[in-house]
């Protein structure tokens, strides 16, 4: 990962942050349990909906995972979508989220090797200071040098038209050797500005209907699988 030093551009990791190297899992199943607290005494169960949600396998669609926890009444399908965009995009909550295994050595293994890590996540600014609060948590590098947080200013925004003028900019900064979404699409998007760089996309949660990766794109089950010791 030093094929920059001819060039004499920095090295950049491009690396998305939900479901890449953090697992939001935490978060959701506290906002359903939450909601369904708010609910006790309109929704039948909802006290023992509470405490199931709280351990529940978590899948991409907020419609899913209601109907596995037995709320299939539209309206309070409504509700509780709404409490959960409310409550999922703010620094409270994602103070829930864990590190994804191995994600932690992985990312301090490249900033070790003088690559600068930006972190390019969907997630608003208004969720900065619960970002940076967990990062710190996990021992993640963020707001040091050689490193950069980039964040929704706009949460109107699409994501990816966003990821899309965000990788435009990222290009004017340095030199990508490497970087890692969870869905498809943008990470897609990533090997088309970058296609010298490694493109890997992550996992297997992304959102439905998602294209396929495109050719040259690498799908690992885990960031830490592109870092190995002898790298460098």
């Amino acid at each position: 990962m030093t094929s920059t030093e001819a060039t004499g551009r920095t090295p950049f990791a491009i690396l998305d942050v939900d479901l890449t190297i953090v697992d939001n899992a935490p978060r959701t199943r506290a906002i359903f349990a939450d909601w369904l607290h708010s609910v006790r005494g309109r929704l039948e169960g909802a006290g023992d909906k509470a405490i199931e949600a709280l351990t529940m396998p978590i899948v991409f669609g907020v419609q899913d995972n209601l109907r596995a926890l037995g709320v299939n009444d539209p309206d309070m399908q409504r509700e509780a979508l709404g409490f959960w965009l409310r409550a999922f995009f703010s620094s409270e909550y994602c103070r829930r989220d864990v590190a994804i295994p191995g994600a932690v050595d992985a990312v301090r293994r490249l900033h070790e090797l003088g690559i600068t890590i930006a972190y390019l996540t969907a997630r608003t600014a208004s969720m900065a200071e619960g970002t940076v609060a967990s990062f710190a948590t996990f021992g993640l590098p963020v707001c040091v040098p050689g490193t950069v947080l980039i964040m929704k200013e706009d949460p109107k925004e699409n994501d990816q038209r966003y990821k899309e003028r965000a990788l435009r900019w990222i290009g004017e900064l340095g030199a990508p050797v490497l970087c890692a979404d969870n869905e498809p699409g943008h990470a897609n998007a990533m090997h088309r500005a970058f296609p010298e760089a490694l493109t890997v996309l992550v996992g297997d949660r992304h959102s439905a209907r998602a294209p396929e990766p495109a050719a040259g794109v690498v799908k690992l089950a885990r960031l830490s699988n592109t870092i190995h010791d002898e790298d460098g």
